[in-house]
């Protein structure tokens, strides 16, 4: 997907996002680097601010994308910080589940694409999917 799935944490985020092989180190590094060192420097402290150091692994099937897609999608209410994937508005589910128009860097259709090829019946068919338990 050219695409990023965003769903910050307090100590973490995820992203899914279609890249070259062995590109998105760099990019992580780009992201993250700059942020952190200067956080750091504001609060007088060392070390990552979002967990361990960043991990990656490729989605290998249509099974392990969907899988991810609903994680990242219901992290926020698993940590306790919304009831529902909806109230989450720092992550991109609202705009794929159509509530709103998301963000702009970020491409709905092709998600919502594995749920149907009617637009409005594969956003019932994706909210179901991520926001029953």
């Amino acid at each position: 997907l050219h695409d990023a799935l965003p769903s910050v944490m307090t100590t973490h985020y995820h992203l899914i996002l279609d890249v070259e092989a062995n590109r998105l180190q760099p990019g992580m590094q780009s992201l993250n680097g700059p942020y952190a060192q200067g956080f750091n420097k504001t609060h007088g402290r060392t070390g990552h601010l979002h967990g361990a150091r960043y991990h990656a692994e490729p989605i290998l099937s249509d099974g392990h994308m969907l899988s991810a897609f609903r994680y990242a999608a219901r992290n926020p209410v698993r940590a306790g910080l919304c009831k529902s994937p909806t109230e989450w508005m720092w992550g991109s589910y609202r705009g794929h589940a159509g509530l709103d128009g998301g963000f702009a860097f970020v491409e709905h259709e092709r998600m919502r694409a594995y749920f149907g090829r009617d637009r409005e019946a594969a956003i019932r068919v994706l909210r179901d999917f991520v926001e029953d338990p």
